[in-house]
């Protein structure tokens, strides 16, 4: 029989908690956006559009980059 560990959380402050939401939130926000941008990539028809799509994408990838790094540093606070 297994047992289960839980980790435990140390407390933290309102603004830690709602900044932590804000980044989540944007998170899943840059990953609509970047599974927008891919599907978009493979119906163009105007070849103008490559480059295009392939900036945003570019830009939408280091966006989502620097949040998950910004929310791992709050998460490594979190975390006894």
């Amino acid at each position: 029989m297994e047992k289960d560990f839980i980790k435990e959380m140390k407390v933290m402050d309102r603004k830690s908690v709602n900044t932590y939401k804000e980044l989540m939130g944007n998170i899943e926000k840059v990953k609509q956006n970047l599974e927008r941008d891919y599907n978009n990539m493979q119906f163009i028809e105007d070849s103008n559009l490559v480059d295009y799509y392939t900036y945003r994408i570019k830009s939408e990838e280091a966006k989502y980059d620097y949040l998950l790094k910004e929310a791992k540093k709050i998460e490594t606070g979190m975390y006894l």
